[in-house]
């Protein structure tokens, strides 16, 4: 069944099968590698912490050529093809409604303040994430609403980890890790088929993928 008002979705989870990686492989590349994430200037909504790494570490592992000229942030680019080549071309395989331009992983060190990113600005689910790996005691991803108080909490730690939430009706945030530490991949690009996106949302809850949202 199509769902008449996408905005009020805060995030879905679409069913295709798990992106997966050897977490042992990967942790012990990450301990070499990882950098403190830095922003260099205020995004397009004002948001100006991080100057000083202290949020996230994390690197880039695929871009487009200039990607690291259009952020707001100075991220290490560790490109590993031997680790990550295949996932990276499934991601851009499974999201043919973006123009890709760059694939970064991302682990918060603190609590992150509820807050917009600044880009995108759609009114539906539309900025992609992967859960990619997650040692932590608590689920620490999580959305708002901005119309009244409802917190969402996406599990995915088992199952389907790809997802897509609502930047413009939902504020998102992350709790402090407790007892363990976990990547994010986050997935940057412009949405140039915003209908395409939109159908495929509605295809894939008609066939009983997880979404959450207002009522």
């Amino acid at each position: 069944m199509a769902i008449d008002d996408l905005s009020k979705i805060g995030y879905f989870v679409p069913n295709l099968p798990r992106f997966e990686i050897d977490s042992e492989k990967v942790w012990e590349w990450w301990n070499r590698v990882n950098v403190p994430i830095k922003r260099i200037q205020k995004d397009s909504r004002g948001n100006g912490g991080g100057f000083e790494g202290q949020f996230w570490d994390g690197m880039t592992i695929w871009q487009k050529p200039g990607y690291q000229n259009q952020i707001v942030w100075r991220v290490n680019y560790q490109p590993n093809d031997e680790l990550f080549g295949e996932m990276n071309k499934r991601i851009l395989d499974s999201l043919p409604w973006y123009d890709i331009q760059g694939i970064t992983l991302w682990s918060n060190k603190q609590r992150i303040s509820p807050h917009h990113d600044g880009l995108p600005k759609d009114l539906f689910p539309s900025a992609p994430r992967i859960a990619l790996l997650d040692e932590c005691k608590n689920d620490t991803f999580y959305l708002v609403s901005k119309s009244k108080y409802k917190l969402l909490t996406p599990c995915l730690r088992e199952g389907p980890n790809l997802f897509f939430f609502n930047n413009e009706n939902y504020l998102h945030g992350a709790h402090a890790p407790e007892d363990g530490r976990k990547i994010l991949i986050r997935i940057d690009g412009p949405l140039v088929d915003p209908e395409g996106m939109k159908a495929y949302i509605n295809n894939q809850i008609a066939n009983g993928a997880k979404y959450e949202g207002m009522d």
